[in-house]
């Protein structure tokens, strides 16, 4: 009887030890296929893939892209082989946030169906558990996220423009982001993010501003230019918020934050 009960107990030992190995291996996405001698790098067919696959209301078919990935996949190989680093400060931008956007994608269409990014690795390890190959390298999102755009490019607003594949993060458009516009499309996200009462809303009766968490988790990232989150959010909010938040010693409550995949499904 013994010894069944310890046969059992290994058995189970070695499927929590093969379930932990399992979420806690890092996955590495390598590109082998290289584009057509000659091709020039753009972004059109992301955004023929979003234009395709993103609604107005900023969610994903992730169903339909996982059953027809071809011009994904094929911008994704452009993405592994790409060389931006003799390119102007908007193109290099551009490309590292809309790098971050497709891997993140991605990172969900290798493991959907899935309700959330938490759920494809334990511990937020979607994250810094996945790696894609970008510009010759392999970067996990974090890496892109934090030791690229916000070390080497120190602009707030784009944290309006990373998605993460969730509903409380930043809607996806439908249109990749370009260099020639880029600069609008920041001020435009931020507004838009700002100005969205489930992420932003002022509560004057209690002298408090309930704000997404991405102002709590950044909150340095909102000095750079800025006497701090007021002062920042102040530049987007009408005239009467703005002056209330300036005047006024208000408490910041940060909501919670909703991690369901931003799926057209739901």
């Amino acid at each position: 009887m013994k010894k069944r009960v310890l046969i059992v107990c290994l058995l189970l030992l070695s499927v929590c030890c093969v379930l932990f190995l399992y979420h806690f291996r890092v996955e590495t996405d390598l590109r082998t296929a290289q584009p057509a001698e000659g091709a020039v790098f753009s972004h059109d067919l992301f955004d023929q893939v979003l234009q395709e696959h993103v609604n107005e209301n900023g969610r994903l078919n992730y169903t339909k892209l996982k059953a027809n990935p071809a011009k994904f996949e094929a911008y994704l190989d452009l993405l592994a082989v790409a060389n931006p680093t003799e390119w102007s400060y908007n193109e290099q931008l551009v490309f590292w946030i809309n790098a971050y956007n497709a891997v993140v994608i991605k990172g969900v269409i290798d493991h959907y169906p899935t309700t959330s990014v938490r759920k494809v690795k334990l511990f937020r390890g979607f994250f810094y558990r996945l790696k894609f190959q970008v510009a010759g390298e392999t970067y996990t999102p974090n890496q892109i996220e934090h030791g690229i755009i916000r070390e080497e490019f120190v602009d707030p607003r784009a944290h309006f423009a990373l998605v993460c594949a969730s509903t409380s993060c930043p809607p996806i458009g439908n249109r990749a982001f370009s260099a020639e516009t880029i600069e609008e499309s920041l001020e435009t996200v931020t507004f838009n993010f700002i100005r969205n009462p489930a992420q932003v809303r002022i509560d004057r009766a209690n002298g408090e501003v309930y704000v997404s968490k991405i102002f709590k988790w950044y909150e340095d990232d909102f000095k750079e230019g800025y006497d701090g989150t007021a002062d920042f959010l102040a530049d987007y909010l009408p005239s009467e918020d703005a002056e209330y938040l300036l005047s006024t010693d208000v408490r910041f409550r940060y909501l919670d934050y909703d991690w369901t995949l931003n799926d057209q499904k739901k």
